[in-house]
């Protein structure tokens, strides 16, 4: 039997499947590179398939004249805005402006008026510096866009490696495969949806790597190097914390998965990955919002259990109080655990914080025990799948075969760790097992869980599949057992090949249906209900409107008013000042204008330099006059549906307001949505212009849930703007329904008020 390697314990040496099927080792490590290869492309055209509906809608905004801001059709959702706008500024500005960008900087103070936003100390620096350096002569709108591809097919050549190197061929290419294809895998590194987590993935998957190695060979170099990886994602993702509990766990529970004499080796190890991981988080705490308390903790983390191994060795050789101490393995597990309960109690002393927290306590928060924030309430990636029946089938659907098998998959790893003495399996199965956990609490934690299953349930392929040598010696009793043993793993091996393809062919099938059609949120829904009126708008604010000018909009529009318009808005996606996304709740749900007016004044707002935005989807008839808001019809309510939210802010749920009934019909919301399209005569317009005909330019009807409105006179606020946007299909032809006779557009409504004074 050839010889295992330094550290592997009881691991068997693995012949690859493949390898045996085939025979040819230099045949396979072609085929495995060039099926890697082609992966690798599959997953960048993928994640790319919506690059070229944005550049379809790019060039039909060009031409309808609205110049500089097509460009925004290459940027989707909110939070990739602001990284297109920092980006934008380095780029400009240079690398080393990221130093400037604080309140004192006035060009920060578009966002969270009147107070401006520290960059440089509450906005991670990575992806900004990478968006900065666009290739040849790409704009910087293009570029911003292309890099969650670059990242998320940038997962499977490393996920490949790291699987193959411990688990097989047929484990990597199962990892490379799924990674490739997957919708959660890549959901977060599509074109245009820049966003941390995506990005971060390449990161976490290179630090499991190094670790799982560190862990084999109990290499301080390896593992210092695993802590560097680890702690660069501080430079990235708020995810850092992730890696931090996952280094101080796997640090205590690595000397019970060797033999007692490599117990010292392996704590050193676990000291190693804490300086390499407190090193780098040091410099990336000073450029952003990462805090170097994780890194200390970690280093802590990572101490205790050298400590406590060292002084179990020096009591191993010598007699204390008159007793040998012959099991001192026995006695570290009992500290361990105790260590473990002990840090879980106290991680909100030791700085864990935010989603990480809520993520370990989820259990507590749905028994009502602990609670999040009223506006973190209201954010959708913060609600568990556990909560509803719709919200599990979508952590079914996009999680797939992850969402099923990871859980067995990681705690046979876990087994194999502990049982029989494997450590390199430790940070696989720890971080599959614990993003796991958190998903169930929180589906923001969809993307990390997925794709770190993926990687245990290809492990767990690699594992079972019939290596050179079935069973080792002395467990075969016979020949018959060890034949047996063959079969049994080979149709095991088989059964679990034929799920993964099933799975990856639904996987690719779901993946594919919501990349080809997919556009930027601010373009319309998909390639055939697509608009322009949001692009028109921020054109006609910018040029309409003094550089003072501040928007009043829900926190959602912030990024896009502020970076597509040049405007100061109030509040945006970062959600950092919760007292003022309060204020603004509270404004929009105010009952009488004089509270809504001390409220603008309280925010420092001034009249004549105020506008007031809402929007949301309806019916338009041109020819009878009438406007229906779709709350239930074909297309999603926006800002009237989001009102619950606002309600739920301002604590008003609590009084009995709720979305349609009396008391919110009392809302200045409500009023405005129900009053403004009566000035449409005065202040509006349909946008396109000339794709329908209309006989009169007067709206005569508004019906909201299902009544009609009357028109509500303002004694602070009027009219500034009303534009109904055509939706359209990808032919550019306007989308309406015939009923009745009549014939209703689909149109969103945008709607500007003046604060008058």
């Amino acid at each position: 039997m050839a010889k295992a390697v330094r550290g592997a314990g009881k691991a068997e040496r693995r012949e690859p499947l493949l390898s045996r099927l085939f025979g040819n080792r230099v045949f396979l490590a072609v085929a495995a590179a060039s099926i890697v290869a082609l992966l690798t492309i599959l997953a960048f055209y993928i994640r790319a398939l919506p690059y070229q509906n944005y550049n379809l809608i790019y060039h039909r905004a060009l031409s309808l004249g609205l110049g500089d801001k097509a460009k925004f059709a290459f940027i989707d959702a909110n939070d990739p805005w602001i990284e297109y706008w920092l980006a934008s500024y380095l780029r400009s500005h240079g690398i080393g402006s990221w130093t400037r960008l604080t309140t004192d900087n006035p060009d920060t103070h578009i966002f969270w008026y009147p107070w401006g936003r520290d960059f440089s100390h509450d906005e991670f620096p990575f992806i900004p510096v990478v968006g900065a350096l666009a290739p040849g002569g790409l704009d910087t709108a293009r570029w911003i866009s292309l890099i969650p591809p670059i990242f998320g097919a940038l997962m499977v050549p490393i996920a490949y490696i790291y699987i193959r190197r411990f688990y097989g061929e047929l484990a990597g290419l199962t990892a490379a495969l799924l990674l490739a294809i997957l919708p959660a895998s890549c959901s977060r590194t599509f074109a245009g949806f820049v966003e941390k987590i995506g990005i971060a993935m390449p990161f976490f998957i290179a630090g499991l790597a190094l670790y799982s190695e560190a862990l084999r060979r109990r290499s301080l170099p390896v593992a210092f190097a695993a802590g560097i990886a680890m702690g660069f994602i501080g430079f990235i993702w708020g995810g850092y914390a992730i890696a931090a509990i996952l280094i101080a766990i796997t640090s205590l529970l690595a000397p019970t998965a060797v033999e007692w004499r490599h117990a010292p080796a392996i704590a050193r190890a676990g000291v190693a990955v804490g300086i390499g991981f407190l090193a780098i988080l040091a410099v990336a705490s000073r450029y952003g919002p990462a805090s170097i308390k994780y890194g200390e903790a970690v280093l802590l983390g990572t101490l205790i259990p050298y400590i406590v191994v060292e002084l179990l060795e020096i009591a191993g050789r010598r007699k204390v109080h008159g007793v040998a101490w012959r099991r001192p393995e026995a006695i570290y597990r009992i500290v361990a655990i105790a260590l473990l309960v002990l840090g879980i109690a106290a991680a909100p002393a030791l700085g864990v914080r935010g989603r990480a927290l809520f993520a370990m306590a989820w259990p507590l928060r749905l028994a009502g025990e602990i609670h999040l924030s009223r506006l973190a309430e209201t954010v959708a990636e913060h609600s568990s799948p556990l909560m509803s029946r719709g919200l599990f089938l979508t952590f079914v659907r996009e999680g797939n075969i992850a969402a099923l098998l990871a859980p067995v998959a990681s705690l046979y790893l876990l087994y194999r760790s502990l049982r029989r003495r494997e450590p390199e399996h430790l940070p696989l199965s720890l971080a599959a097992l614990g993003l796991y956990y958190a998903v169930l609490g929180m589906l923001y934690f969809l993307q990390a869980s997925s794709v770190v299953g993926i990687l245990s349930v290809a492990a767990l392929v690699g594992m079972l599949a019939p290596s050179g040598r079935s069973v080792p010696k002395r467990l075969a009793r016979s020949k018959r057992l060890e034949r047996s043993s063959y079969e049994l793993r080979l149709a095991a091996t088989i059964i679990l090949v034929i799920i993964v393809l099933a799975a990856a062919v639904v996987g690719a099938k779901t993946a594919y249906a919501m990349m080809r059609s997919h556009i930027a949120s601010i373009t319309g829904y998909s390639v055939n209900v697509q608009q322009y009126d949001w692009l028109h708008m921020l054109k006609e604010i910018e040029n309409a409107t003094s550089k003072d000018t501040v928007i009043v909009a829900w926190w959602d529009y912030g990024y896009w008013i502020s970076v597509g318009a040049h405007r100061p808005t109030l509040a945006d996606g970062a959600t950092t000042n919760a007292t003022q996304i309060r204020l603004l709740a509270e404004f929009f749900t105010s009952t009488s204008e004089d509270e809504a007016v001390n409220i603008l004044k309280a925010l420092h707002l001034k009249p004549g330099k105020t506008l007031i935005f809402v929007h949301d989807n309806a019916l338009y008839d041109p020819a009878t006059g009438s406007l229906v808001y779709s709350i239930d019809a074909r297309l999603p309510s926006i800002d009237i549906a989001k009102s619950w939210a606002m309600l739920h802010i301002a604590g008003k749920d609590e009084q009995g307001f709720e979305v349609g009934n009396s008391k919110y019909r009392q809302t200045l919301i409500y009023k405005m949505f129900a009053s403004a399209p009566y000035h449409f005569d005065k202040v509006g317009e349909i946008y396109p212009q000339n794709l329908i005909h209309v006989k009169g330019k007067r709206i005569t009807s508004v019906e909201l849930f299902g009544e009609k409105t009357s028109p509500y006179s303002f004694k602070h606020f009027k009219p500034y703007r009303v534009i109904l946007g055509l939706y359209m299909d990808s032919r550019g032809r306007p989308l309406a329904f015939a009923a009745g006779g009549h014939t209703y557009y689909f149109v969103q409504v945008l709607i500007l008020y003046e604060w008058a004074g």
